[in-house]
């Protein structure tokens, strides 16, 4: 299976699943559901990632693409499918539940299994622009999703987005069985080299490793905010599905630019200064975003969000290889990842119930204020070498 078709199955299930979180949210607002309601619903879809995620990476490892891809595809299509066969006026939000289950997990299969499969069929000399064209691929169905969903919700409503949602998949799944025998069986890796009995948790007595992962930490909660809080406030201030969608639409369209000018940005600047700068910009649009309520506004601050938040991922990633000890690649990107899925559980649950008692701003602030302390916290690293 070659790289294109790897990244259009990628553009085909992102879009599904980013269409499906944007998509379960909107629902449970419409049927009046609280901002912690539907900070349940989003956590939902990391909960089991979070658990599985070591062990799924094994299963992978042990028998190949083939299963894994299916089984996510699968469980993906169920979790489209279920708000659509039972609507709320019949389950109430019982459905979305076991949804945000399902196409959470499924993703988490699909996505796993697509990333090794990448790194296992690309030349080793252009292995970094072959993740670079994956990232791209992930910016494009970014975009799609949110503004897709929107506009099918108003035209269509919420039961047959979720069918469209489920086309997706489908056709994800056929692309995937037309080119099952080009998919490898088994994949060799190298071993990892550390000291005995010693536990992944460890490299977080490796300060570089660390100051990394905390990094990343960072980004993810801010990536995780956007993605549930943008939903809330704009349902809160009166903009349309439409809108909403259009509105993280503007998010991803920066990240897809700032990651096409990543080449050229980083040979002016190294990763640090990239994060550095990254932090400044998404916490000073944080900070504007509750000062604005209608349209056009938001549209423009959720592009200068796209770009801080866009810059920072590849540059984490780059760091994490470049210092990570001889051997131990995987453990660190494996606590990375860990971080990632336990921000995609919990942090919904936090910003949700602030959203509910306090409003949205409080939120925003909080998170600019963060990433605030983590801009002087990388610029004073870079002061001291």
């Amino acid at each position: 299976m070659t790289l294109p078709r790897l990244i259009l199955l990628v553009v085909l299930t992102h879009t599904a699943f980013g269409a499906t979180r944007v998509t379960t949210s909107l629902y449970a607002l419409s049927q009046q559901a609280s901002a912690f309601t539907v900070g349940v619903l989003m956590s939902l879809f990391a909960l089991l990632p979070m658990v599985l995620a070591v062990s799924a990476g094994r299963w992978i490892d042990r028998i190949g693409p083939r299963r894994p891809l299916t089984l996510g595809l699968s469980l993906l299509a169920a979790g489209a499918a279920l708000p659509a066969v039972f609507p709320a006026k019949v389950a109430d939000v019982a459905p979305l539940l076991v949804s945000s289950v399902l196409a959470g997990t499924g993703f988490m299969y699909t996505q796993m299994t697509v990333q090794q499969l990448v790194g296992h069929l690309a030349d080793p000399a252009r292995r970094a622009a072959a993740f670079s064209w994956l990232a791209m691929g992930f910016s494009i169905s970014g975009l799609i999703g949110p503004v897709m969903s929107g506009y099918l919700i108003d035209h269509g409503g919420f039961p047959v987005t979720y069918l469209v949602l489920l086309g997706l998949v489908a056709t994800g799944a056929l692309l995937l069985w037309h080119h099952r025998t080009g998919l490898p069986t088994r994949w060799l890796h190298e071993s990892a080299e550390r000291p005995e009995g010693e536990h992944a948790f460890a490299l977080f007595r490796h300060r570089p490793v660390r100051q990394v992962l905390v990094a990343s930490a960072l980004v993810s909660m801010a990536w995780d905010l956007q993605t549930f809080m943008i939903p809330v406030y704009g349902t809160a201030v009166g903009l349309s599905a439409s809108q909403v969608g259009l509105v993280l639409g503007s998010f991803a369209t920066a990240t897809f630019l700032i990651r096409f000018a990543m080449p050229w940005v980083s040979r002016r600047m190294d990763e640090w200064q990239v994060l550095i700068a990254a932090f400044v910009v998404a916490g000073a649009a944080f900070a504007l975003m509750p000062w604005f309520s209608s349209f056009w506004p938001l549209v423009g601050v959720a592009f200068l969000l796209g770009l801080g938040l866009g810059a920072s991922q590849p540059n984490v990633l780059s760091l994490l290889h470049a210092i990570s000890p001889p051997g131990r690649v995987g453990e660190a990107l494996g606590l990375r990842t860990m971080l990632m899925n336990s921000s995609h559980t919990f942090l919904p649950l936090v910003f949700g119930a602030m959203g509910s008692v306090v409003g949205a701003g409080a939120a925003f602030y909080t998170m600019a204020a963060l990433l605030g302390a983590g801009g002087v916290a990388g610029a004073r690293r870079e002061r001291h070498g």
